[in-house]
């Protein structure tokens, strides 16, 4: 049976075309709500196993990018009712804009993300690829989207503040890991924090990583570390085949 991903470009997301990879014996069936199109709504979302948003660019003007109450409602009916929510963020976070305004940040009921940190992490010399943004993680916790996998490189990745329930990080940066802030460009050591965390929101699934560009990026990207096994396992868990 194929799995069915519906891809929101309405609130200025960055990945605007979800990756085209084999996914073993099994089809990936993919739609999209285009830019002009939505609000998200209920019955839009129903019919497909998962809701992709890939790093909404948030804007301190305007609303294209926020979230409305009755979208809030719908996903959160989706989810609840048993679909899957993946989402990626990347550098720069949220911008820091309030969850009162819509951000990506009204989500974290479903999610357990209640920050998404407004910079980039930058991590020591054996854990990155290159350049200190490329993010390498060889240690990973158990968990069926882990399972098979021995590296994953996640470049431009920014890490998350969780709440204290029903939320587990499977992916965390190394002791030495440091932040640099938008805002600034100061650089602060962080150390050990969450970049990729799986909640369960009543019969629904989420996944939130802190990064995108590993879906997109040619060296960095899909082809680096066991990346598309990795794509592959969070697909299955979210459409509850693991």
């Amino acid at each position: 049976m194929p799995f069915s991903i519906i891809v929101d470009l309405s609130h200025k997301e960055k990945i605007e075309e979800f990756p085209d990879f084999s996914l073993s014996e099994d089809e990936l069936e993919v739609d999209y709500i285009d830019k002009n199109e939505g609000p998200i709504d209920f019955d839009t979302l129903e019919d497909y196993d998962i809701l992709f948003m890939g790093n909404i660019q948030h804007t301190k003007d305007g609303k294209a990018d926020k979230f409305t109450k009755d979208e809030l409602l719908a996903i959160k009916r989706y989810v609840g009712d048993g679909g899957g929510l993946f989402l990626t963020s990347g550098s720069g976070g949220d911008k820091d804009i309030p969850m009162k305004q819509g951000s990506i940040r009204v989500l974290y009921k479903m999610t357990g993300v209640r920050r998404f940190w407004n910079g980039v992490i930058q991590e020591s010399h054996s854990h990155f690829l290159v350049n200190k943004q490329n993010v390498l993680i060889n240690l990973l916790f158990n968990h069926p989207i882990t399972e098979g996998i021995t590296e994953v490189v996640l470049p431009n990745c920014t890490f998350f503040t969780l709440t204290e329930e029903d939320v587990e990080d499977i992916i965390v940066t190394s002791e030495k890991a440091e932040f640099k802030y938008t805002v600034d460009d100061d650089i602060e050591a962080v150390g050990i924090v969450p970049i990729c965390s799986v909640s369960e929101f009543f019969s629904g699934r989420c996944v939130t990583i802190g990064s995108s560009d590993w879906l997109i990026e040619d060296d960095f990207g899909l082809d680096a570390g066991d990346n598309i096994k990795f794509l592959s396992n969070i697909i299955k868990w979210l459409a509850f085949e693991t």
